[in-house]
């Protein structure tokens, strides 16, 4: 028995090692991993760090009384230049206390303007004898100015040319002044009606969920961005070069909160402020220290069997492993976690964590296990399928095989021109993984597939079949062959249409048990009442007998 428990641990590190080697074996990055007996294909995405680290940043935004609309009704009932007052029943003898009071200072105000009226009559008088003097002093110096000379005559006339001149100029300085200001004025309230039309948008944004930086001008944006970066200690290395940076920035955004602060609760010189509105972004980033996930993009082919168009099906979307531990991460429907993998390896949230097991399809596939778990689903029929891959690979599948050309292209003819001197001809066969050389064309009955320039990293491809782990450099992969190989593990799926019809017989017949169930328990009851009744006839008629034979044996004695 002891044995028995050393082996059983010992037959388990064992293959955990061998799933630990054949999964650094695998996945890498810039890799295509096929699986020709099902039609499965993992094209290689990116990597993926979950977010695990917060980091907040806040917005803040005066509010005037023309803001009103933006805030709460709870929050502008306080505020009394927005005019939103609740209806609450005001006490008579409050009015009179304000009565009593306003009487108070009207006379109060009135006694304080008598005594200013004769201060002020005291300043007239006083302004009176300055003007006296004043005048006599103009006097004197007009009689200084008739001796002056010509020449100063002269120039006074010059002089007064110049302020005739100058206040002809001062009425049109004025008007340019005028429409300065009234320009200055308009492009202020153009400003403040764009800024809140934005904030409006993006307060409506938040409200469904929709997370933005719309909110905020450029240079504002730019702050938020480099100071996320700055904090996060983020990289992009992983992310592709035509994805702006503030979009990544953007797409890390996990929640928003929209805040309102009354005036009460700060000191602020402007008078016309009635408080500010907070919109609070925070951000999950990545940390430096995780281990990333391989991501791949799970493409199916369709392939025919028995007259008919099926394909793997349960099968996510996105799939994620960590070949360290051996931990994956699939989606199904990768805008529920605010992804967009097309774009950038980054998700809003991160989906849940799981070991790799043998309960799924996919994870037979990964580890090379019977089939067991796979299933297969009808899908529309079509005259050809086609499915691309990274760089150049292609996947095609057909109802039979088709007759190709492989084209070249030539820098010195037009596009619609071809150099059929060099085509070479190529054979697909029913399902194909094409690897188009760069710089050709391969053409085919109703569609074309392009070798297009590709990058010195170029993805190689890995094929997984039995219990092998092949690197194969190739021009066409004859995927048919492997799938009518072993044609076991094929499972059909049940359609909806036939989901209906086994709920339809299923309802038929628990209908009919239901109608044949009272009639067979009224009969069962009516038995059993017969019986009884029989019972009890044939214990009354016993019970008579035996009486008679007593009294007649009586009679007989006597």
């Amino acid at each position: 028995m002891q044995y028995y428990i050393i082996v059983i641990p010992f037959l388990v590190s064992l293959s955990a090692l061998r799933l630990h080697a054949y999964s650094s074996k695998i996945f890498s990055k810039d890799t295509t991993i096929a699986h020709p007996e099902t039609g499965l294909f993992l094209d290689y995405v990116g990597l993926y760090t979950p977010s695990e680290k917060i980091i907040h940043n806040s917005a803040i935004f005066p509010m005037t009384p023309d803001t009103c609309h933006f805030l709460p009704p709870s929050a502008a009932e306080n505020i009394p230049s927005c005019n939103i007052t609740a209806k609450t029943r005001r006490k008579r003898f409050i009015d009179s206390m304000v009565s009593v009071g306003i009487g108070a200072a009207s006379l109060a105000m009135s006694i304080s303007n008598t005594i200013q009226i004769g201060n002020l009559q005291q300043q007239v008088a006083l302004v009176e004898n300055t003007l006296s003097k004043f005048s006599q002093t103009v006097k004197i110096n007009g009689a200084q100015l008739a001796k002056l000379t010509l020449k100063h005559i002269e120039l006074t006339e010059q002089l007064e040319m110049t302020q005739d001149a100058i206040d002809e100029l001062l009425p049109v300085l004025d008007k340019h002044s005028e429409a300065i200001t009234t320009l200055k004025t308009s492009i202020e309230h153009l400003q403040f009606q764009l800024r809140h039309s934005f904030l409006y948008l993006a307060i409506t944004q938040i409200c469904k969920n929709e997370l933005t930086l719309d909110f905020l001008s450029p240079e504002d944006i730019r702050k938020v961005v480099y100071n996320v970066i700055k904090l996060g200690n983020l990289t992009f290395n992983s992310y592709p070069g035509s994805l702006p940076i503030v979009q990544i920035i953007t797409k890390l955004l996990v929640r928003q909160q929209i805040d309102f602060i009354s005036k009460s609760q700060y000191i602020t010189n402007d008078p016309d402020e009635i408080g500010r509105l907070v919109i609070t972004s925070f951000f999950a980033v990545p940390r430096q220290e995780q281990i990333p996930f391989y991501v791949y993009k799970l493409l199916t082919i369709p392939f025919f069997h028995e007259n008919e168009t099926i394909e793997l099906a349960q099968i996510p979307r996105y799939w994620a492993i960590n070949s360290i531990n051996n931990t994956t991460m699939e989606w199904h429907h990768p805008q529920e976690f605010g992804c967009d993998l097309r774009l950038m390896t980054s998700c809003r949230d991160t989906p849940p964590i799981r070991t790799i097991s043998n309960d799924t399809c996919l994870n037979q596939i990964i580890e090379r296990l019977p089939l067991s778990r796979c299933q297969t689903a009808p899908i529309p029929a079509a005259k050809y399928f086609v499915r691309q891959l990274r760089d150049n690979f292609w996947v095609t599948s057909s109802s039979e095989s088709l007759h190709c050309v492989k084209i070249p292209s030539s820098e010195y003819l037009s596009t619609m021109q071809q150099t059929w001197n060099m085509n070479e001809e190529m054979i697909l066969p029913s399902v194909s993984l094409v690897n188009v050389t760069e710089g050709h064309t391969v053409a085919c009955p109703g569609f074309t597939l392009v070798g297009r320039p590709v990058s010195p990293n170029t993805s190689s491809l890995i094929i997984l079949h039995s219990n092998d782990v092949l690197t194969k450099n190739i021009s066409v992969m004859n995927v048919h062959q492997y799938i009518t190989k072993n044609m076991t593990w094929l499972k059909k799926k049940m359609s909806e249409q036939e989901k209906h019809s086994l709920m339809d017989f299923m309802r038929q017949t628990n209908a009919i048990s239901s109608y044949l169930t009272p009639f067979s328990t009224y009969m069962q009851s009516f038995g059993m009442l017969i019986f009884s009744w029989f019972l009890f006839g044939l214990s009354a008629a016993l019970i008579y007998y035996i009486y008679r034979r007593k009294r007649k044996t009586c009679q007989e004695n006597l």
